[in-house]
């Protein structure tokens, strides 16, 4: 996987905040994990089961 490739779309503005260490994105990506209903070896649970899976990092 090309990380930044896949990061050259987002905006400016996430891109200053994530290099300025203001945003938290192990915790981004758990919420995002999780309300995508999926646990962490990315396989679909619904959304409950993610929600307490990742409920540690990303919060629920």
């Amino acid at each position: 996987m090309n990380l930044i490739e896949h990061m050259q779309p987002l905006p400016t503005e996430l891109l200053l905040a994530m290099a300025l260490g203001e945003v938290d994105m192990e915790a981004v990506a758990a919420r995002v994990m999780m309300q995508r209903g999926l646990d962490k070896q990315g396989r679909w649970v619904g959304f409950e089961r993610a929600a307490k899976e990742w409920q540690d990092i990303g919060g629920a």
